[in-house]
Formats: C-alpha cells, sequence, structure tokens
C-alpha cells in the first residue's frame, strides 16, 4: 500500500478535476504533490511530464511516485501506463474520475509491497489473477515472472496474456488429467477463445484466485477443473534451469 496523508490525496484530486478534461499530471515528492504542466501532443488522450522537471525531481532523491488522471476513466492502467511504468521502477498513481462514483486513487508497481493474497478488491492490471500469481512468485519463490502491458478484455483481442508469460520464463505445460503440486498455475478457459483466468493451487484441492470483479479468495478446485481448466503450468526445477 502507498502511504500518503489526505493532503496530498486532495492536492492530486483538485488538479485532475481542474484540468479535465485533459489528463493531469503531477510527482509526489516525500509527501507533497507537485503539479506538473501535460506537455503531449494530445494532453486529452496522453500526459508528458518536462523533461527538465523529472531530472530535478529524481536528483533531488525525493520523488515518491508519478501521478497522472484519467478524466473519462477508466480505473485501472492502460496498456501504455504499465509499460511506461515498468521502465521507470517508480510507482504510478492514477485518478480516475468517474461522475457517478467520484475520484479514485490507487497506485501501482512492483516496487510497492505486496498486498495480502485474499480479500483484494479486483483492478485489472493491477489485482487480477495474474496480478495475483506474480505476487505468490515473487514472494514465495523469489520470481518476478513476466509483466505484460494489458488492456482490459485483452482476451477478445488476440492476446494470450497468461499463458505466453508463463512460458518465456521455463514453465512446463502439463495435461488437464495430471496430479498437481503446491504452486502450479492452472490454466481455465471462460467463455473465451483462449486461456483468461488462472491461478495457485495450494495443494488439498484448494486454488487461489482472483476472479473479475470480486475479491480474490481460495476456493475449491473441483467445479473449476471439471468445467473450465484447460492444462497447468508447472516452473522446472532449478537443474532444469541450469541451476544448483
Amino acid at each position: 500500500m502507498f502511504e500518503i496523508s489526505p493532503r496530498c490525496r486532495d492536492d492530486m484530486v483538485e488538479h485532475a478535476r481542474a484540468e479535465a478534461p485533459r489528463e493531469s499530471c503531477g510527482l509526489i515528492l516525500d509527501d507533497t504533490y507537485v503539479p506538473c504542466r501535460n506537455v503531449a501532443d494530445d494532453p486529452v488522450r496522453s500526459f508528458q511530464i518536462d523533461g527538465e522537471a523529472m531530472v530535478l525531481a529524481r536528483q533531488s532523491g525525493r520523488l515518491r511516485a508519478v501521478v497522472h488522471s484519467h478524466p473519462d476513466g477508466p480505473a485501472c492502467p492502460t496498456r501504455t501506463d504499465m509499460a511506461y511504468q515498468a521502465e521507470g521502477e517508480i510507482p504510478w498513481g492514477i485518478v480516475a474520475l468517474n461522475p457517478v462514483h467520484g475520484a479514485e486513487l490507487f497506485f501501482f508497481g512492483d516496487s510497492l509491497p505486496i498486498a495480502p493474497y485474499e480479500g483484494r478488491v479486483f483492478r485489472h492490471g493491477v489485482a487480477d489473477c495474474y496480478a495475483l500469481v506474480r505476487d505468490w512468485y515473487r514472494r514465495e519463490r523469489a520470481l518476478t515472472l513476466p509483466l505484460t502491458p494489458r488492456d482490459p478484455a485483452w482476451w477478445d483481442s488476440g492476446q494470450n496474456v497468461i499463458e505466453d508469460n508463463l512460458g518465456q520464463f521455463e514453465f512446463d505445460a502439463l495435461g488437464p488429467n495430471e496430479d498437481l503440486e503446491v504452486g502450479d498455475v492452472p490454466l481455465f478457459q471462460v467463455a473465451s477463445t483462449v486461456i483468461n483466468h488462472t491461478g495457485i493451487y495450494l495443494g488439498h484441492g484448494l486454488i487461489l484466485h482472483h476472479l473479475s470483479n470480486r475479491l480474490s479468495r481460495v476456493d475449491v478446485l473441483g467445479p473449476w477443473r471439471q468445467k473450465f481448466h484447460r492444462k497447468t503450468m508447472r516452473l522446472g526445477s532449478l537443474a532444469d534451469r541450469g541451476g544448483v
């Protein structure tokens, strides 16, 4: 969780509302929000902070996060947001403005503490099924799985994010009838032409997973295995990966 003061939060939201329909942008230095000018060619659809301002912020040693707004949603990072945040490693914050629900502020990035596995509120690209698998492997196995920038409903646009990412990290594909081991990653196909859901097998017939628009939780694997299970990905041993 990214801790900031109520004043810092209010300043970010106020700036986002003042700049709409343009995207606002700014920096968090210590616990102070510093508004910046959006110098993007199309500030309604994107943002860019002046390069000199970024250099000075980094040199100060006080830079904690980059912030921008989504004046008309979505309340999750876009594919572009995810790509640029991963390049810079500094956490990003997004202020999503919604005429019904008001302003929603969230932060994301691998440098933030890993949230508890259960009870996460769903947010695509930040707290979803693949993010849960990545976090489990980062904490339990000290492995950082690939992070593919993706838009919501990527499975409807030809991407095969989950299977492709695991395939990059020497996971072996097992058939749907193989016995499972703790840490295995079952792959599910739910109303889609490609694999679009996953989780972590915990043993004793239980799976940790995160469904869209629900809290992350532990479920009995049986019904999922019968209806939606297509294959299982298992990380090879250290010997298989060239280790000791």
